[in-house]
């Protein structure tokens, strides 16, 4: 029991503490995302677009304030809230259209099912704001 609260605290607050957290949160947020996007395309049958937006813009609330909070633990800089909020939606408006031009690549050229095309979607967008939140939003 020790050991894996040894490897726990090595993960979670040594050196891939960002890294860890911000995977933890990125799970939280893909469910919300998913769950939005089922619930919108899926049961409602609205366009995958539109449900892509809804799906997404859920999992940013939740990215936000857990990102914040606990995977930069609020940053060293002396930034505003607002100001971050400003760069972390610029960086996740980015991250949508990337992935709207991804998702309908793969689902009109690719003929990828719609469900598929989201997980890729989905990981390129994890890398995407990863690096951008480390590097600007939250420094």
């Amino acid at each position: 029991m020790k050991l894996v609260a040894n490897i726990t605290n090595y993960v979670f607050d040594g050196k891939f503490k960002s890294l860890s957290r911000f995977s933890l949160v990125g799970i939280s947020n893909t469910l919300i995302d998913f769950i939005v996007f089922t619930i919108f395309q899926g049961l409602i049958g609205v366009n995958y677009t539109l449900s892509q937006v809804l799906g997404y813009s859920f999992g940013v609330v939740n990215s936000f304030i857990f990102n914040k909070k606990w995977t930069f633990q609020g940053g060293k800089s002396n930034k505003k809230i607002y100001h971050e909020l400003f760069q972390f939606i610029i960086v996740n408006i980015m991250s949508l259209a990337i992935t709207l031009i991804f998702m309908k690549l793969l689902i009109k050229d690719f003929n990828f099912n719609v469900y598929v095309a989201k997980v890729v979607v989905t990981f390129i967008a994890q890398i995407t704001n990863f690096i951008a939140y480390k590097l600007w939003v939250f420094n």
